[in-house]
């Protein structure tokens, strides 16, 4: 590889790190999900040490109807009265409160505002629309609580299939409901749309660069079955009509140039820039899905982080 084609120099040794520690990585999801799980709990554990340390991180149980969801608050020193939900990634099946955790906590540090980490219901036990019921409950929990949180402003923020879901849930709070509508989003390398055709997913899915096609292809199997209904917007948010757009305020959206996903983030800002809505874009050509884990030996990382971080703080002091 070369040029635009090769990996930022700290990113590439971070895989090579990851390598040495447990071997190839799987090019495409295993099986069984279970096994997805550990293997990736597995796999982000050394990049959850060490970082910023907050004043509070509290492991709470959020009580639904019907259910429980588990949920991790941050809440840096000298924190404002900012509060973010913060979805992770995972293609809805992997990932948790504890792959995310040091992430969620230099995103509190870096924007001195508190963070609700929620650890959503998974696919395939528990498909569309399971986790975007769980992140408007939680949504509706953050306001609820608002004064013992120490909360005046809100917002919302996720990775991946976790930007997707906060997307979506951004969207269902504007239809009608009456409900508070995040004051700002934010999205790291998410999924915006259920075409698997795009550019970047015929140029970077096999696997190269860690995440696959093939990959996403069964994520979207085991979180919605039916393709047809993927097409909708609250599965695929850049296929939204403009006034479900307009529900993101303050839109940031972080792309990484080596991703699949890439173009997914590319046509999430051309719909939301057409609806009328500003939106901030910032892509990485030389980092590829999921950089921004790496932040304790990656510069573009901590800086993808920083971006995020400021554009919530701005955003929410405008509010």
């Amino acid at each position: 590889m070369s040029g635009a084609n090769e990996l930022d120099p700290e990113i590439a040794a971070a895989d090579t790190l990851d390598l040495e520690r447990f071997g190839p990585a799987p090019v495409h999801l295993p099986g069984n999900p279970a096994a997805a799980r550990a293997e990736q709990e597995r796999r982000r554990a050394p990049w959850n040490v060490g970082g910023p340390v907050m004043a509070q991180t509290r492991d709470m149980t959020l009580d639904f109807v019907g259910r429980s969801v588990a949920a991790r608050l941050y809440v840096p020193e000298g924190a404002g009265d900012g509060l973010v939900l913060y979805l992770h990634g995972g293609g809805w099946v992997i990932g948790s409160l504890a792959t995310h955790d040091r992430l969620t906590r230099m995103l509190a540090h870096m924007s001195g505002l508190r963070f609700l980490g929620l650890g959503y219901r998974k696919a395939p036990e528990h498909p569309y629309p399971a986790a975007i019921e769980d992140a408007l409950d939680a949504w509706d929990w953050m306001h609820a609580h608002a004064a013992e949180l120490g909360a005046r402003r809100f917002a919302v923020a996720g990775d991946s299939a976790g930007a997707n879901i906060a997307a979506a849930m951004t969207m269902t709070l504007c239809g009608g409901s009456g409900r508070p509508i995040p004051d700002a989003f934010a999205s790291l390398y998410g999924v915006f749309d259920s075409n698997l055709d795009s550019v970047s997913y015929l140029m970077r899915g096999d696997g190269r660069y860690g995440l696959s096609r093939a990959s996403m292809a069964t994520f979207w199997e085991l979180y919605c079955p039916d393709a047809a209904q993927r097409r909708g917007f609250s599965l695929s948010p850049a296929r939204a009509p403009e006034g479900y757009l307009a529900a993101l305020k303050h839109p940031l959206l972080i792309a990484a140039g080596l991703d699949p996903l890439r173009d997914d983030s590319r046509r999430m800002r051309d719909v939301l820039i057409a609806a009328g809505v500003e939106t901030a874009y910032v892509e990485y050509p030389r980092a590829n899905h999921g950089f921004c884990h790496l932040s304790s030996v990656s510069a573009s990382a901590r800086a993808a982080l920083a971006q995020t971080a400021d554009h919530l703080k701005r955003s929410l002091a405008g509010n």
